[in-house]
């Protein structure tokens, strides 16, 4: 019989893992793809369902000041190690494609693993960019794709990264248990644009805890394994994978949850029952938080249930992306993401046209209730995930026939200056609209001007959106060919709520990068020279020029509530490696081993509040990348 070891951490998820090869899990997935495992490590998992926890693993990133428009490359293998160093379980089925650019503003659950008893200090994980396609918004239509290539300037292939948790905050795997594993793909501590040569040089930092490093919506995609009255059981598919693992997770469903199964919106115990209704095995994706703490244990709580299920296996396919133009009933979509008739997704480079008839059916993510929403809410800046006939034109663009099929509008974002303040309104001078460059839209018959763009805000605070206020709102463009104004928000961020980043290279790297750092604070050097391409912090369309300050930065850690998602890490160009800290006075004292007066600091990243007035940076997370 096993039982936990008694020094071991209690940290109890009421999300649940049923081991395979329980009697809870008679009923798994019997079409899932089970080709990539090999047999001794099927065997090797029912052997130690009895006396394994498990380990819920989610990854999200961080985004480059540089601005991408896809990022998208192969997660090849994300294997846990042990404390003494070895690689000890592969949380992945399969290898999956990743647009890290989506996953910006979640978390993806990668997988919930049958992890043997045990202590394991970290991960490591396998990338591949044999076949990435990574592409620049220039403010072009297409943007420019780049070419990832490694520090010797040589085309990448497999990429592997080797991740130490905080050392006092490891993983502790004990039978019943259920720990959680939160990585962090760092875009702009890990690619250095060179548009000279259209290429991007990548030196992977992947932040890594044990604790929730973010609020981020949490996303579980996989097969649906069961419905019980208010909880659903998901198996795990991550990603746009074609293969799901081996475990499922319970999630937890409430009267204000919403669903949109096949078309068809509904809110609560009426979308229960309709996802009841449902095949074994349908396709289901699920938003919601996964929150709680070591005390007190963590629960995933659904927000958004979406079954599409009844549109693949039928000759059709599902375009997403944002529209760049619209002519009538025609649609532009730049770059979008097809996925065809049940396969994988993939990026169609270049223009994509989608028609929609005027009774296509339009829903809005989140709506809950059903209503006749016509296509005209279809404007430019909206981002849609369309459903329908593919197939191609003449000259070889995906054309996508929604005409009896949907369209669902995703929320999209707004960047920009205040020109104007209003009651309940702001003017901005908009920047950018659905994740890109405003000079990469068509506006041509819209009723919206870019320079102009009304926003409706509704109850929202606008205490600290002044004109030169740098803003972002999330919500929904309006109707196309509608008067101002262009575009309702939901959300609203000013410059004391815009998560400012701070990006500095060193181009040839230097031994001392600070004027001091210690327990209380960093301060960046700016008389060292040597300084690289990039030397600025972003708030929103605000860029601050590092070079520029009347005195050097100072960069302290964030206190207070935000505390809870602090993570620090150190990144090793040669080894490969990236220690990570949940704590600042951690990430110090190793910092002041590690700079020794000849290894050299090469780039920093700082994700927090930026003060302009004292040249104050409040960091909830900070990574710094040494040469060694």
């Amino acid at each position: 019989m096993c039982r936990p070891s008694p020094d071991l951490p209690t940290r109890r998820l009421s999300v649940a893992y049923h081991p395979p090869g329980t009697d809870e899990d008679q009923s798994i997935l019997p079409n899932v793809n089970l080709k990539p495992f090999a047999v001794p490590l099927i065997l090797a998992l029912l052997a130690a369902a009895g006396c394994s926890g498990s380990t819920v693993v989610t990854m999200t990133a961080t985004a480059s000041s540089d601005p991408l428009i896809a990022y998208r490359v192969g997660l090849a293998s994300v294997q846990l190690r042990t404390a003494g160093g070895k690689t000890a379980f592969s949380v992945l089925p399969a290898q999956t494609t990743v647009d890290f650019t989506k996953t910006i503003d979640l978390s993806e659950v990668l997988g919930v693993a049958a992890v043997p008893k045990g202590t394991y200090a970290g991960a490591l994980i396998m990338l591949d960019y044999s076949a990435a396609q990574i592409i620049y918004d220039d403010g072009s239509a297409g943007g420019v794709a780049l070419a990832p290539v490694g520090a010797d300037g040589l085309a990448l292939g497999l990429v592997s990264v080797s991740v130490a948790l905080d050392p006092s905050d490891p993983i502790h795997s004990a039978a019943k248990q259920v720990e959680r594993l939160s990585l962090n793909f760092n875009l702009a501590a890990s690619n250095l644009i060179n548009l000279s040569r259209n290429t991007i040089t990548v030196t992977p930092l992947i932040a890594a805890s044990t604790q929730p490093i973010d609020a981020k919506q949490v996303r579980i995609r996989g097969p649906l394994a069961g419905t019980a009255g208010s909880i659903l059981t998901s198996g795990v598919m991550p990603f746009d994978g074609t293969t799901a693992g081996l475990g499922r997770l319970s999630i937890e469903s409430s009267n204000t949850t919403t669903y949109e199964i096949n078309g068809f919106v509904s809110t609560g115990a009426a979308g229960q029952a309709r996802l009841a209704a449902l095949p074994a095995n349908t396709l289901m994706t699920t938003f919601g938080t996964l929150t709680g703490t070591a005390a007190s244990g963590a629960t995933f709580a659904a927000s958004q249930v979406l079954a599409d299920g009844t549109v693949q296996g039928f000759g059709l396919g599902q375009v997403s992306g944002t529209v760049s133009a619209r002519s009538g009933a025609t649609l532009g979509i730049e770059n979008a993401t097809l996925m065809q008739n049940g396969g994988a997704a993939a990026l169609v480079p270049g223009t994509t046209i989608v028609i929609v008839g005027a009774n296509t059916p339009v829903t809005f993510f989140g709506q809950g209730a059903a209503a006749a929403i016509s296509p005209q809410l279809i404007s430019v800046g909206s981002v849609i995930e369309a459903f329908g006939t593919e197939s191609k034109t003449s000259t070889g663009q995906i054309l996508l026939d929604a005409g009896a099929g949907r369209v669902r509008l995703d929320p999209a974002s707004a960047s920009g200056y205040v020109t104007a303040q209003g009651t309940q309104a702001l003017t901005l001078n908009l920047s950018t609209l659905g994740g890109r460059a405003t000079s990469a839209f068509d506006f041509a018959g819209s009723g919206a001007d870019p320079r102009r763009y009304g926003v409706n805000t509704g109850n929202l605070n606008l205490t600290n959106s002044i004109a030169g206020a740098p803003v972002i709102v999330t919500g929904f463009p309006n109707a196309f060919a509608a008067p101002a104004p262009n575009f309702t928000a939901t959300t609203l961020l000013d410059p004391s709520t815009i998560q400012a980043q701070l990006v500095l290279d060193w181009s040839a790297g230097t031994a001392a990068p600070f004027s001091s750092f210690d327990s209380s604070a960093i301060v960046i050097d700016m008389a060292k020279g040597g300084l690289g391409l990039r030397h600025r912090i972003q708030i929103g369309s605000q860029i601050v020029d590092l070079a520029g300050l009347s005195s050097n930065p100072a960069i302290t850690p964030a206190t207070g509530s935000s505390t809870a998602s602090q993570l620090y890490s150190i990144g090793h160009a040669s080894s490969a490696s990236v220690e990570n800290f949940d704590t600042y006075g951690a990430f110090i004292t190793r910092l002041r081993s590690e700079l020794n007066g000849t290894t050299l600091a090469k780039r920093m990243t700082a994700v927090g509040q930026y003060t302009a007035s004292t040249s104050a940076f409040s960091a909830t997370s900070m990574t710094l990348f040494l040469n060694d």
